[in-house]
């Protein structure tokens, strides 16, 4: 009787702590209000394999294609282009894309891999603009627009690296401990749990204001409130473990020290960590390929498109008009 006993206790105990998780999940998932797009354009969507790709276009139809690909974090869209879709269409066709399982695109229920990612990329690209494109991509997805101008350089015109982290060069090994960290944050009621826990109004802004911006005054209750929208869609969170799992990073040395299409790589120079971090990875970047334009950006960390928006977009065109050297 005392070990049945016992048993149901814990079962109670259990049960009642799944219940009060999935009632916490639940009223957090109330909060959420409708996303919505906040850059300019025409609103389109690309039926790809696992789902519906939400993106925007604008500018000439006749202009240089420019594909802005946004980094991945946690209520990660195209939203933080809002700066400079608009500025660089007078000039380009620009192309604003949310990634599957992020912003305005479907959320499927799949395990997402660092080769979906870079096989969207490539198709968008191909079937999509199928035009040679210039792509600017920020954080961890600089490594796909790598790979890809790597393998077909014919669709690949110009690279635009937004603080390229430098793991990107390594070898990756497994890590037991971030596997399990991505095992957990699948599972639907103690992940989701988890995931809120990240995905809160307190959390991004803290987010932001430890690894984003270095000025704290642009970190703005509109883009805390959008990030916030964009983190809380259905399955948002597996995209997350994914990442949080290490499951989104490929090694990409050899394709960067082989690519033939021009490169530059921007950074703020006050990223976090110091003004070392930024200056290492510029440097191991420039040993793997001499070729690379490096460009820092003064008062400015991570989002060095958000905080210094004008002079990234003069970056951007400047590069984009260069002649390129045979």
């Amino acid at each position: 009787m005392k070990l049945s006993s016992k048993l149901l206790t814990g079962g109670l105990v259990v049960g009642g702590t799944v219940g009060t998780l999935a009632v916490v999940n639940r009223l957090s998932a109330l909060r959420v209000g409708k996303l919505d797009t906040k850059l300019t354009g025409e609103e389109q969507r690309y039926r790809w394999k696992y789902g519906d790709i939400f993106y925007q276009v604008q500018g000439a139809r006749d202009a240089r294609p420019l594909l802005l690909i946004h980094s991945f974090a946690v209520g990660a869209s195209s939203y933080e282009w809002r700066k400079n879709a608009d500025p660089l269409a007078q000039q380009f066709r620009i192309y604003a894309i949310d990634l599957l399982g992020f912003g305005l695109s479907d959320h499927p229920s799949i395990d997402y891999t660092a080769e979906d990612f870079a096989d969207l990329i490539s198709d968008f690209v191909n079937e999509v603009i199928d035009k040679p494109t210039i792509v600017v991509a920020h954080g961890l997805t600089c490594a796909y627009a790598i790979a890809n101008a790597y393998r077909r350089p014919q669709f690949f015109e110009r690279l635009v690296l937004v603080t390229p982290p430098a793991s990107i060069l390594q070898e990756t090994e497994p890590d037991p401990i971030r596997a399990a960290l991505k095992f957990v944050l699948r599972t639907p009621i103690l992940g989701q749990f988890i995931y809120e826990m990240l995905a809160s109004h307190q959390a991004i802004r803290s987010r932001y204001d430890r690894q984003g911006y270095r000025n704290p005054g642009l970190i703005t209750d509109e883009l805390v409130e959008y990030t916030f929208i964009s983190a809380h869609q259905r399955n948002a969170r597996l995209p997350i473990a994914s990442l949080l799992g290490n499951a989104l990073t490929i090694e990409v040395h050899e394709p960067l020290a082989g690519l033939q299409v021009p490169v530059v790589a921007i950074w703020g120079r006050e990223a976090p960590g110091g003004t070392r971090v930024p200056l290492e990875a510029s440097e191991a970047f420039k040993r793997v390929n001499p070729n690379i334009d490096i460009r820092m950006l003064d008062n400015c960390g991570l989002q060095p498109q958000d905080e210094q928006a004008s002079q990234f977009n003069d970056l951007v065109r400047q590069f984009a008009g260069a002649v390129v050297k045979q």
